[in-house]
């Protein structure tokens, strides 16, 4: 399904994948893992290198971007494919299901447009589901294998596994601590040391690394660059909060139950919830390394102060597992009761179940006869279309373009480019730093041009501040239909207005 939504959309319309690709280039051009567009080229402390590293290998094999993208995007959809099959064969046998049914349900799940939507650009999901999988499946290998040889193999194997899931999405340190902690339940100490050992060993020039380059970033950019434990610093304890687990929720509802709305999908939800819940308990027994994993991620993905959205759909495919799992052992158990609770408890699963399938199939086919998969990253790409050549025929080669797809400016245009807006977190919201923290970020950057994607964007209010409080700072010098904007600096214009104005 992801090879059937693959389109000619730049690369970085979602942020993220252009600084992959970046860094991939920064790579493959023997830079090291810098952000060459910033100022000063600081390490990317902020994203752990596995992936890039993968995509600066197979841009090696592939032709010259940006011929290369549909290269790039094709592997990933084999890589979700990849995931998806080794889930089946990690499962098979593991649950109280035949094959052919897990492999229609993870096979669905693998398909869900969200999840589609992620891997249809450069992200690091669909790599990130394979290492995941494969070190949960070697961790429970190494519980169950016979001789020491083996256990102790497969513990070494799973370590440096769940250690390369880290390398490759940061929260990958949860099944760091699930397989050691797993093996420890299944009173096998030393295979436990060695698997955390081989993570570790996986681990520390990576952390040492980002140790030395964390203070590269300009503190401008901390929430946007920085080390986890600067955002959460920044964040502060107020990410503990209920809107943590509601912010988690929502998704999954308008997902599963996207048929119905308000208090509906919330009564709806409810018993939803609690057969994912009831899931847990045949993973906990049958694959004790992913059901750990999935607890201590949902436990991470809660607290932290980014949207959930994102980290959700990564995980869906075991949510799927986990809800027909746990629907089997509610199920089990009716059947096992006396009547007429036995009755009702089928007609109560089965009810539950054929309203999440049927809202996940409403919401599967109204998305797909949409276009939903690629809607957004082909409307962020149409607008981009737009600038780009503006500022490969309009700018020096020298300039510096601030933008809110700085890693995609540089990609298709050579300019150097900064992010035009500047902000930092508070609880789990974001805030501006304000005009006069963008100006003095644009100077220190030296940058010649300012372009404004639209008045809906983030940056747009505080550039409209920058303009009341600095009149002349910024001139218009291009102006495109439906609200895109590029600024020229002008960093002769007069003092700041007193208690300047928006225009």
């Amino acid at each position: 399904m992801v090879a059937l939504n693959l389109t000619g959309s730049l690369v970085g319309v979602f942020y993220d994948d252009g600084i992959y690709l970046a860094l991939a280039r920064s790579l493959a051009e023997g830079h090291g893992y810098r952000l060459l567009y910033l100022p000063g080229a600081p390490g990317a402390v902020h994203y752990p290198f596995l992936y890039p590293l993968w995509l600066a290998a197979l841009s090696k094999l592939a032709p010259a971007f940006p011929a290369s993208v549909v290269w790039l995007k094709a592997a990933n959809a084999l890589l979700l494919g990849l995931g998806a099959a080794l889930l089946v064969l990690y499962l098979d046998r593991r649950l109280e299901q035949p094959t052919w049914r897990l492999a229609v349900l993870i096979a669905a799940a693998a398909t869900a447009l969200p999840l589609v939507t992620v891997a249809s650009v450069l992200f690091a999901e669909p790599l990130f589901l394979v290492v995941l999988v494969a070190a949960c499946w070697a961790g429970d290998a190494a519980r169950e294998a016979s001789s020491r040889r083996a256990t102790w193999l497969l513990a070494g194997a799973a370590g440096l596994l769940a250690g390369a899931a880290a390398l490759t999405r940061s929260l990958g340190v949860t099944v760091v601590a699930a397989v050691p902690f797993s093996l420890l339940l299944a009173r096998r100490p030393r295979a436990a040391l060695l698997a955390a050992g081989a993570a570790a060993l996986c681990l520390a020039p990576w952390l040492l690394w980002v140790a030395h380059h964390r203070a590269d970033v300009d503190p401008a950019l901390v929430a946007g660059y920085g080390t986890y434990t600067d955002l959460l610093a920044q964040a502060g304890w107020s990410t503990l909060s209920p809107a943590g687990i509601a912010g988690v929720l929502r998704p999954v509802g308008a997902v599963a139950l996207a048929p119905f709305h308000g208090w509906l999908r919330f009564f709806l939800g409810v018993p939803a919830l609690g057969l994912v819940a009831a899931g847990f308990g045949p993973l906990l027994r049958r694959a004790p390394s992913l059901a750990w994993t999935l607890l201590a991620y949902a436990a991470i993905v809660v607290i932290w102060p980014y949207g959930p959205d994102r980290f959700v759909w990564a995980a869906w495919p075991f949510l799927a597992v986990a809800f027909f799992a746990g629907a089997g052992q509610v199920l089990a158990r009716a059947r096992a009761a006396a009547e007429p609770t036995a009755t009702v408890g089928r007609w109560c699963v089965s009810a539950c179940v054929l309203l999440v399938v049927g809202g996940y199939g409403f919401y599967q086919v109204r998305g797909y006869v949409r276009g939903d998969a690629t809607r957004l990253q082909r409307g962020i790409s149409a607008t981009m279309a737009d600038l780009v050549p503006w500022v490969r025929a309009s700018t020096a080669a020298d300039a510096v373009v601030a933008g809110e797809d700085e890693a995609l400016l540089w990609l298709y245009t050579g300019r150097r480019a900064v992010p035009s807006y500047v902000w930092r977190y508070r609880g789990r919201g974001d805030e501006s730093l304000g005009p006069d923290s963008l100006r003095s970020w644009l100077d220190r950057s030296r940058v010649s041009y300012v372009l404004l994607s639209g008045p809906g964007s983030d940056a747009a209010p505080t550039i409209s501040e920058l303009l009341g409080r600095w009149p002349g700072y910024l001139h218009v010098a291009r102006e495109w239909p439906g609200g895109p904007m590029a600024f020229a600096v002008d960093r002769a214009g007069p003092a700041p207005a007193p208690g300047g104005t928006t225009p």
